[in-house]
């Protein structure tokens, strides 16, 4: 125990023991302790005035004050007994009161994750992503123009046909066994190939099992198709691999809860292949199949949710009443604070599986951070300070979100 301590223990014990002489015969080794102000200084004022010396409790009060002494509260109600008569207690209180520091940081506005399910993509191992980057089409531009891009790759890659891989094979066994083997394969395999290429380029991508209404009977009542998320447009978006197509109203593309809303209220949107719009009648028949629907990780219905399919009693993803739940807009980021160099920074956080980084935006000039240390120093000048920070992927930046806080300097 160094002897700073010992000190401060002794004093203590003192205190605890109201034994007033013995503490006051520490003031000289206490003044030179860095918490005379804000401990000893006020606990020698009580015992001076319990031992009745009023004139030196006041002068151990003044210097408690003056040192900054802000909280009474520490000494049970000590001070106000020793203190609480004389005239002049009220603005003592107050000067006590204004001793109170401000703080020295505070984060007014931050950005925030919004609860979600964990997101699940439709990936294949790392190991046959890399096996599938060389079977790709070249890819440029944005991610919409590479997603396109994918999309039509994989719509010409074979002529459609009733016939399955098996359930352990991925997106480079359905190729190998196109063009190795001659064999055409049906919409799974399209979602199949269309996913796993999406991944394996940055794109976050999940399969998309979509059923007609009465699904539990009949035939041909499912489809599939794959969903990915757009930095560009900052939602996930329906992405039809068998048809080389995706629904829109004008120009922007789709997401599921945007074509199940407009099927819902009898709207139907376009389907735009590559060579144009679909024929009205043609889109109408696919539209019919988003009647219910189940996403990688997930599916979501009202009550009650019927889980035969075809005549078949079939398993489900996990069962959702809110479709909201499985649908994270990766855009958003959280925050948490972290120390760095003695002083206050912001460490980021981002649901988007592709991060590369953040990229900050503070008084006209732009900091690039790390994904792989995500932490960001805030300046250390006193006073309010507004800056925006943005997920950084592969293909860009995505939407800024709000980060305001303020130093007292």
């Amino acid at each position: 125990m160094t002897d700073g301590v010992q000190l401060r223990v002794q004093a203590e014990d003192l205190m605890r023991a109201e034994d007033d002489e013995g503490l006051l015969l520490l003031v000289p080794r206490l003044r030179t302790d860095e918490h005379w102000g804000r401990m000893w200084a006020p606990g020698c004022a009580i015992a001076a005035a319990r031992l009745g010396r009023a004139d030196e409790a006041r002068d151990f009060l003044f210097e408690a004050l003056d040192g900054g002494f802000f909280q009474p509260e520490l000494f049970d109600g000590e001070l106000e007994r020793a203190f609480g008569a004389e005239p002049d207690w009220p603005q003592l209180q107050a000067k006590l009161t204004a001793n109170l520091p401000p703080a020295p940081l505070e984060i007014v506005v931050w950005p925030s994750l919004t609860p979600k399910l964990p997101l699940e993509l439709f990936r294949t191992t790392p190991e046959r992503e890399e096996q599938l980057r060389p079977l790709l089409p070249e890819l440029s531009g944005s991610s919409w123009e590479r997603a396109v891009t994918l999309l039509h790759w994989v719509t010409d890659r074979w002529e459609h046909a009733n016939d399955h891989v098996g359930a352990d094979e991925d997106a480079v066994d359905v190729l190998r066994h196109v063009d190795e083997d001659g064999l055409r394969f049906a919409c799974v395999e399209y979602s199949t190939v269309l996913s796993h290429a999406l991944n394996a380029s940055g794109i976050p991508a999940r399969r998309l099992s979509l059923r007609q209404r009465d699904f539990h009977a009949g035939w041909g009542k499912g489809h599939v198709v794959s969903e990915a998320w757009i930095d560009d447009f900052g939602q996930w978006v329906v992405l039809d691999g068998q048809n080389g197509a995706y629904w829109s109203f004008d120009v922007a593309p789709l997401s599921t809860l945007e074509l199940q809303a407009a099927l819902a209220d009898g709207r139907q949107p376009a389907l735009l292949a590559a060579d144009g719009p679909m024929r009205p009648d043609v889109a109408a028949w696919w539209f019919t199949y988003f009647h219910q629907v189940s996403t990688t990780g997930a599916t979501w219905a009202q009550p009650p949710f019927v889980p035969h399919f075809q005549h078949e009693l079939r398993p489900s993803q996990l069962l959702v009443g809110s479709p909201q739940d499985v649908y994270p807009d990766l855009a958003e980021i959280g925050i948490s604070v972290d120390v760095r160099g003695g002083t206050a920074a912001t460490r980021f956080t981002s649901r988007h599986p592709y991060t590369i980084g953040y990229a900050v935006q503070y008084d006209g000039e732009r900091h690039v951070v790390d994904g792989a240390d995500p932490v960001w120093p805030l300046p250390t000048s006193g006073g309010s300070h507004a800056a925006t920070v943005a997920v950084r992927t592969p293909s860009g930046e995505l939407t800024p979100q709000p980060l305001v806080f303020r130093i007292t300097g």
